[in-house]
């Protein structure tokens, strides 16, 4: 990754002299954040769920939905349109 974001800040650098292989690296770092935000969703999915389980159990409103929304995450437990 960091090897990734060396590349992009040295294409970054001087923008006149992109060329083919430029153009791969940024593909290649458009995958890479893909991956990455699909990584941390899942994660923050979990983190929601394991807290509607653990915190004060049977407190109204403590469900995944809860947790998500009180950290501005509401945007994760819907199905995916895909």
């Amino acid at each position: 990754m960091s090897d990734l974001v060396h590349r992009l800040r040295l294409i970054v650098a001087e923008p006149a002299a992109w060329c083919k292989t430029d153009v791969e690296y940024v593909e290649d770092a458009a995958d890479e954040i893909e991956r990455l935000t699909a990584e941390r969703d899942e994660a923050r999915r979990e983190v929601c769920f394991l807290l509607s389980r653990n915190v004060t159990q049977g407190c109204d409103g403590d469900t995944p939905e809860f947790h998500a929304t009180a950290r501005g995450w509401c945007y994760l437990l819907e199905e995916d349109d895909e």
